[in-house]
């Protein structure tokens, strides 16, 4: 599970600071690129300052000195994993690409995100969710959606039900039922729910869920379930 250590948000103008430094990604391409470990720049702390707004954890020494060490070289290995990006632990430019698209501009999450006291504001683009409680990101989760002819829908939505024990039936009427365990369903039976299958395989080319919302993370998905009350806002969007 990811507990969020603080970013900026901002939307329409107006900015809630939440106890981080906020350089800007760089318009273009860098000219000391590719970034690999043991380099120490001010283009290092700009990926690293949007490896953890996608979520990702990095040692606080390694924040603090702009510091391509061992733990920003694993953070940049889940996202090219993510974004099926050859898996090399160096930022290229292609890496820094994908890097300055998704997630949008860091710190800024829709108006809709920010509306109520709580939210949970899923980004397809990033492939994350994040539960956002007054106006703060407390925990960001990697999550998967449904695949092509099955997309999981966007727009706004409600937990409608909580079933922590839930089942589905997709496998056929002659099958076990499928474990899809602390879910939150919003949209029919739409639900974000632990998946075991996730878990196990990760992302992978053509992989994706029934239209729900997986969520790989066993730990973080079960605290979320705790915290998450029926009648609680879904924000589903392309970021």
């Amino acid at each position: 599970m990811r507990l969020a250590r603080g970013v900026v948000i901002a939307v329409s103008g107006l900015a809630l600071t939440l106890g981080l430094a906020s350089p800007a990604m760089a318009q273009g391409l860098p000219p000391d690129l590719p970034l690999q470990y043991h380099d120490k720049s001010q283009t290092v702390a700009k990926a690293q300052y949007r490896l953890d707004w996608l979520g990702y954890e990095m040692r606080t020494k390694e924040l603090d000195n702009d510091f391509y060490g061992r733990s920003t070289m694993a953070a940049v290995k889940d996202f090219q994993r993510k974004f099926f990006l050859p898996i090399t632990g160096k930022i290229n430019k292609d890496t820094w690409k994908v890097l300055g698209r998704v997630g949008d501009d860091v710190g800024k999450l829709p108006k809709e995100c920010l509306s109520e006291r709580q939210v949970l504001c899923i980004d397809k683009t990033s492939k994350l969710l994040r539960y956002v409680l007054k106006k703060k990101v407390v925990q960001t989760l990697d999550v998967r959606f449904g695949v092509p002819g099955l997309d999981t829908p966007t727009g706004s939505f409600r937990v409608y039900y909580r079933d922590r024990y839930a089942t589905s039936g997709i496998n056929g009427p002659d099958q076990p039922r499928a474990p899809m365990p602390y879910a939150l369903f919003f949209n029919g039976d739409i639900a974000v729910h632990y998946s075991p299958t996730f878990a196990a395989s990760g992302y992978y080319p053509g992989g994706g869920s029934h239209g729900c919302v997986n969520v790989a993370d066993l730990k973080g998905v079960a605290w979320l379930f705790d915290q998450i009350p029926v009648g609680t806002k879904v924000y589903v969007y392309n970021g």
